[in-house]
C-alpha cells in the first residue's frame, strides 16, 4: 500500500530523515519507534504529504505522489486518515458537527447520511452520548477518541497516528489504546508513531526503529523486544522497558 523510495528530509541544518526506504502492506500495522529527534514523525509526515521530502519518492497503492502536484498530494491524502497528537478538533463545534463537515464538503455527503455515519462510528469509539457536547467538555482521551472517529468517517484506506498517547494522562492512555486495537482487529492498515512499547510489542506485525533519521532496525515485534541486533536498540529498550 505505502512504498517509501531513499526519502530524505532537512529542517535548515537539520537532516531529520536519511535515506529512508520501507514498505507496509496491506493490513499490517507497523509501529515507528525511536528517541525522540529520530525523524518518526516526519516519515509519517512525508507519507500524507504534511512534510515534501527534498529526494526520493512516495508510492500509495503503486502511483507515485508528485509533490509538485496539489491534486496528486489530495489524491494519496484522500485514501488515508491522519491523527495528531493534538487532536485538531474545532473547538466551536459539536462532536457530531466535527464529525460530519469534511463527509459533507469533501465527499458530498447528505446531512442525514453523514449524521448516521457519525453517530455510528461515535458509538463504535464508545462516545455515542457525546455527540452534542463541546470538545472543551471532553477529557484528552475523550478527544483523542472523537479524532479518531472524524479520521474514520472519511472512510480511508489505512490510518497514520503521529503519537497518539502522548498528550494524554496515563489512565486515558488505555481507551485510546483499546479504539486503535479494535480497529487493528478489523484489519485496518495502521503506520504508528508510538513511546507505547507494550501496544507495539501486542499490536504491530513489525517494529521500525530509528535513531537519528535512519532506520537502524526493522523486526517483527517478538524479535525486537527479546532479541534486539544493534547495541542502539538495546540501549534504548533497557531505558524504557523495566
Amino acid at each position: 500500500m505505502i512504498k517509501l523510495n531513499h526519502i530524505s528530509k532537512s529542517f535548515g541544518t537539520v537532516d531529520a530523515v536519511k535515506d529512508v526506504s520501507l514498505e507496509i502492506k496491506q493490513g499490517e500495522i507497523v509501529c515507528l519507534i525511536g528517541p525522540s529527534g529520530s525523524g518518526k514523525s516526519t516519515v509519517l509526515r512525508c507519507i500524507d504529504g504534511l512534510e515534501i521530502p527534498d529526494s526520493g519518492t512516495v508510492e500509495i497503492f503503486d502511483e507515485v505522489i508528485d509533490f509538485n502536484n496539489e491534486a496528486s498530494i489530495k489524491q494519496a491524502r484522500s485514501r488515508m486518515g491522519f491523527v495528531f497528537q493534538h487532536f485538531n478538533l474545532f473547538p466551536h463545534m459539536s462532536v457530531l458537527d466535527n464529525l460530519t463537515l469534511s463527509p459533507i464538503q469533501v465527499l458530498g455527503m447528505d446531512k442525514e447520511s453523514a449524521e448516521k455515519q457519525a453517530v455510528a462510528l461515535l458509538k463504535r469509539v464508545g462516545l455515542e452520548d457525546k455527540k452534542d457536547a463541546y470538545p472543551k467538555q471532553l477529557s484528552g482521551g475523550q478527544k483523542q477518541r472523537v479524532a479518531i472517529a472524524r479520521s474514520l468517517a472519511m472512510n480511508p484506506e489505512m490510518m497514520l497516528f503521529d503519537e497518539p498517547t502522548s498528550a494524554l494522562d496515563p489512565e486515558m492512555v488505555v481507551e485510546v489504546l483499546e479504539v486503535m486495537k479494535e480497529l487493528a482487529k478489523d484489519g485496518m492498515t495502521m503506520a504508528v508513531v508510538t513511546h507505547e512499547m507494550g501496544f507495539a510489542k501486542e499490536i504491530a506485525n513489525r517494529v521500525i526503529f530509528l535513531e537519528d533519521g535512519q532506520i537502524i532496525e526493522e523486526k517483527d515485534p517478538q524479535t525486537f523486544f527479546t532479541n534486539p541486533e544493534t547495541d542502539r536498540a538495546k540501549e534504548f529498550l533497557s531505558k524504557i522497558i523495566h
